[in-house]
């Protein structure tokens, strides 16, 4: 038998799997997104086959179907009026691009205004078409890299960098934008208000 998932982690929940099902199957009936499968994977530290209707293959990291996996649960409905920011829900911590656990394992979250500010850091560094499933989503800002610093480069970041934050429906306006290209490196500074009148601001380097 495969090890069961004994501690919920906040913001999660569970369901049960069924026989001959895959993670994309799980995915697609549970979350709306065949291809939001490899979440499935990380949230449970799963190993491939990853799920299994054979006992003699399940074990650490492989799911007998029928048991329980942990998937994202929906999101509560935002409060506007008695707390703006949850408007901005909530997703896994990341620093560095790496996901933080905390003291007993679990996988910390980044609420409400913070998460928004991840986000659209995220946005900002993704390279426009490195996700596969969803094209639109980054910047062209990994274009400039190796390009001489100038007027036009930095112009053109200072763009790309607004035009991915402002395709994040939870920006009201973005005030302030500026970018410099130095070498192998970029550097962008943002600032924007949030629907919920809160400013959001960040530094970052790619």
């Amino acid at each position: 038998m495969s090890t069961p998932i004994d501690r919920p982690l906040q913001g999660y929940r569970f369901v049960e799997t069924r026989h001959g099902d895959t993670l994309q199957a799980v995915a697609a009936r549970e979350m709306g997104d065949a291809s939001r499968w490899p979440e499935i994977v990380s949230y449970n530290r799963l190993l491939p086959p990853f799920i299994t209707d054979d006992p003699l293959l399940a074990g650490p990291g492989i799911i007998l179907s029928g048991e329980p996996v942990r998937i994202p649960a929906p999101a509560p409905a935002a409060n506007a009026f008695s707390n703006p920011d949850a408007t901005f829900l909530a997703d896994i911590k990341l620093t560095n691009g790496l996901i933080e656990a905390d003291g007993a394992g679990d996988m910390m979250l980044c609420e409400g205004l913070p998460n928004l500010r991840q986000a659209l850091v995220h946005r900002v560094v993704t390279e426009r078409g490195e996700l596969m499933y969803h094209p639109g989503y980054g910047s062209l800002i990994k274009r400039l890299l190796g390009t001489v610093n100038g007027p036009t480069a930095s112009l053109l970041a200072a763009q790309y960098a607004r035009a991915a934050v402002e395709s994040d429906e939870r920006v009201q306006e973005v005030t302030e934008v500026t970018a410099e290209v130095v070498g192998d490196a970029v550097n962008v500074s943002v600032r924007a208000t949030a629907i919920s009148g809160r400013i959001v601001a960040f530094t970052e380097g790619i």
